[in-house]
């Protein structure tokens, strides 16, 4: 009974090992394991923390322009500048964008990244499929 016992915990411990390599292999962001949490919910963290990370990342990045553009017309309006004109609402919005995307590149790089490894290992598995349907097609020739 003991031998099962300590057998299931290596091949438990196996299984997360390897799905831990396997995480790190396709380039998931590495998530501290949480207390209470399964082995197959420790295994599919790093996935999904990297699954929606260009959606995660467009949101941050329209969030900080738009607190960009709330900035810079509340400067606008403090200042009592004109804005009547469509040149000074478009030279608001270029202001913004600039200092926007200044700020992203401090602020959001820890999303750029977790982004950037989610479209590696997306096209890789691509690659991967694409690779193997060409070698079953010459296998079939």
């Amino acid at each position: 009974m003991t031998e099962q016992a300590g057998t299931k915990q290596k091949t438990k411990a196996k299984a997360t090992n390897s799905a831990k390599s396997a995480a790190a292999a396709n380039g998931a962001v590495d998530v501290p394991p949480q207390a209470g949490q399964s082995a197959e919910q420790q295994a599919t963290a790093p996935v999904l923390e990297t699954r929606h990370a260009v959606l995660r990342y467009t949101t941050l990045r329209l969030a900080l322009f738009l607190v960009a553009l709330v900035v810079v017309w509340a400067i606008a309006l403090i200042f009592n500048m004109d804005l009547s004109s469509q040149l000074s609402k478009l030279t608001l919005l270029a202001v913004a964008l600039l200092l926007s995307s200044a700020a992203s590149v401090i602020v959001l790089s820890k999303q750029r990244d977790a982004m950037s490894a989610g479209i590696v290992s997306r096209t890789q598995r691509l690659s991967r499929k694409f690779d193997d349907a060409a070698s079953f097609e010459d296998d079939e020739e």
